[in-house]
């Protein structure tokens, strides 16, 4: 008889005693659960409580496939559990660790809005990993006409909880997002509290320069090259800022950026914005855990089940990282994460597998395998 090497028992005992150093005050019903709910979404790549209770039936024999359904509907429900802490927990802990990839120490923080069809609205942030990205703040809110989720003091409360996980750091941070948050109040919350923005704005957003009131895209550009126009103010708030005018190809729709930063690098900085968090919401769709099969929970089951399924990424996405990092220790595991292509004569190694979907394969292969491989669950991440 075959030894099977990392099963749902090796999994659970390992995570639970990760989470147990991470969050030491957690209940222990919340311990013994939560590793075969992040495990069962993992493997059945769903969070619907039918398909999760799918993979468990083994694990809970004992017990009817009914019953299995209802356990962790329970979980999703249960007013014990406090998601936003736990996931704030979590985040302090990994982030204790973490080292930024480059010298000048600076992260990038994307944030938007994702909407699960019309029943739940997503207020994100995520930290870039390589060209990939981690959730490490958000909330959600029920319905997609829901103000509160596109209120000021919503962004504030997310741009403030984002500042404190990194307090007591010598981290750069840089937010990034996109023109529907091009205000000027937003850009002077990032700016007080000592961060760099690179945010886009609408070409409609009126601005102020040498005395005269233009709207942004009649500024000064150019066909080809990108043009810094220094102490300008927008808006009616005559908010002072930077603002880089840049064409963009095979489009009529120029990026017109705003930063406090480096104009330079203001560009560049902006273009990580698209891998770091549409690559977590396909992640969490249909790319992923089918979180747009979700419509009738509760905001309550909502809130908790997309809290499991941002733990679930964060922790593939540290596995692939792993994985890209620890080569050595993967050997014997081969998984095409690059393809090499010919460019000018020149061999050209680029990524072909994110480092989402990295982890995932790896751990499925891993899972019940005969052969041992190794899966860290130390929550240990790396900047890619």
């Amino acid at each position: 008889m075959y030894k099977l090497y990392n099963t749902a028992k090796d999994f659970a005992i390992n995570l639970s005693q990760t989470l147990k150093n991470a969050i030491p005050d957690i209940r222990k019903t919340q311990l013994n659960i939560i590793p075969y709910i992040i495990l069962s979404i993992i493997i059945s790549e769903s969070c619907v409580p039918m398909d999760m209770a799918k993979v468990l039936k083994d694990e809970f024999s004992f017990i009817q496939f009914d019953s299995v359904i209802k356990r962790i509907r329970r979980f999703f429900s249960n007013k014990l559990f406090k998601p936003y802490l736990f996931y704030q927990k979590l985040m302090i802990y990994i982030l204790k660790s973490f080292r930024a990839k480059h010298e000048d120490k600076t992260l990038y923080i994307t944030f938007d809005h994702m909407f699960n069809k019309s029943h739940y609205t997503v207020f994100m942030f995520t930290l870039k990993i390589g060209t990939f990205g981690v959730p490490i703040w958000f909330k959600c809110f029920k319905d997609i006409s829901n103000n509160d989720a596109f209120k000021l003091s919503t962004i504030k409360e997310g741009i403030e909880a984002v500042s404190k996980l990194f307090k007591n750091t010598d981290f750069n941070l840089v937010f990034l997002a996109d023109r529907w948050f091009g205000s000027s109040k937003i850009l002077d919350i990032i700016d007080k509290l000592g961060h760099i923005y690179d945010i886009r704005i609408k070409g409609n957003i009126i601005v102020y320069l040498n005395g005269k009131k233009i709207k942004a895209k009649k500024l000064k550009h150019r066909k080809y090259h990108s043009v810094i126009h220094e102490d300008v103010y927008i808006t009616d708030d005559r908010y002072k800022t930077t603002i880089v005018y840049s064409p963009t190809e095979n489009t009529k729709d120029p990026w017109i950026i705003v930063t406090n930063g480096d104009p330079s690098k203001a560009l560049k900085s902006y273009s990580y914005r698209f891998g770091s968090i549409e690559h977590v919401f396909k992640a969490q769709k249909s790319n992923g855990f089918n979180l747009e099969k979700v419509s009738n929970a509760s905001l309550e089951s909502f809130t908790t089940m997309y809290t499991m399924v941002c733990t679930c990424i964060l922790f593939l996405t540290i596995l692939g990282a792993d994985y890209s990092k620890n080569t050595r220790c993967y050997r014997k595991v081969e998984l095409g994460t690059h393809k090499t292509y010919n460019v000018d004569g020149k061999k050209v190694k680029k990524r072909v597998m994110s480092l989402f979907n990295t982890g995932l394969t790896l751990f499925k292969r891993a899972f019940n395998s005969p052969v041992y491989i190794r899966i860290s669950l130390s929550f240990q991440l790396y900047d890619i």
